[in-house]
């Protein structure tokens, strides 16, 4: 039987090989995966970016006298952290700043507010904000301008990396990554998210799993082989 669904229009899916589309939507499991991640972690990206509003903050060492009056404040981070900052543009127009976290999910609750005759939830924060797309993110996936979206809030989470870098470490894996078989696993710190790197250098499927899936890949791949304990006191032949 042919599969009728359409390929996915996740921007950069599969590394230029999109996947098929999930049933009665645009996109396909990983691309709706990493657009979750992208918005459950915008809380504390703001949080994170508080904490380095000024030069040496957050981490490493503090800039003398960094609560004085002259202490410099970045205003790359401040543009994301505002709601109706306007990104930086270059002199050709393009955008060479970051977007602001908060103006970018409101922009996308209105719309989707407006389209599916929901009240708007004006007054939210992007906590609550958060938490409002991604009870909508279903219904998002099966609209033409959902790769729009998932490329502006995966945009988010990439400048705010930049901007003040997250560590990553690689997991220590029982098993490989179930879409492409390579070990090639990361996590990056703080989040609850799986991910086969897909950078050139390492070569991985990019494929995107929650740790409780994960875990349960990982269950899957030991529980053949575990052996259950013998019980105290009894004896072996």
């Amino acid at each position: 039987m042919t599969d009728t669904n359409p390929l996915c229009i996740g921007p950069r899916c599969g590394r230029g090989e999109p996947r098929q589309a999930a049933d009665g939507t645009l996109i396909c499991e990983v691309c709706t995966t990493r657009l979750c991640r992208d918005v459950e972690i915008t809380p504390q990206l703001m949080r994170w970016l508080e904490q380095h509003k000024t030069p040496g903050q957050g981490g490493g060492d503090k800039v003398s006298g960094s609560q004085e009056a002259g202490t410099p404040t970045r205003l790359d981070v401040l543009s994301m952290l505002h709601d109706g900052a306007t990104p930086i543009h270059g002199d050709d127009d393009d955008q060479i700043g970051p977007l602001s976290i908060p103006s970018t999910l409101k922009n996308w609750a209105w719309l989707i507010a407006e389209h599916r005759g929901l009240v708007y939830p004006e007054r939210a924060d992007v906590e609550e904000l958060s938490a409002w797309l991604l009870r909508h993110l279903d219904w998002a996936a099966g609209q033409l301008w959902i790769d729009e979206m998932i490329g502006e809030v995966g945009a988010l989470r990439r400048w705010a990396h930049g901007l003040a870098p997250w560590a990553v470490h690689v997991q220590e894996l029982v098993g490989p990554c179930r879409s492409c078989g390579k070990r090639a696993l990361v996590r990056t710190a703080g989040e609850r998210y799986i991910e086969c790197d897909a950078r050139e250098v390492i070569g991985g499927c990019g494929a995107l799993w929650t740790e409780e899936e994960y875990e349960q890949h990982v269950a899957d791949l030991v529980g053949p082989y575990r052996r259950k304990p013998r019980k105290v006191g009894t004896k072996t032949k």
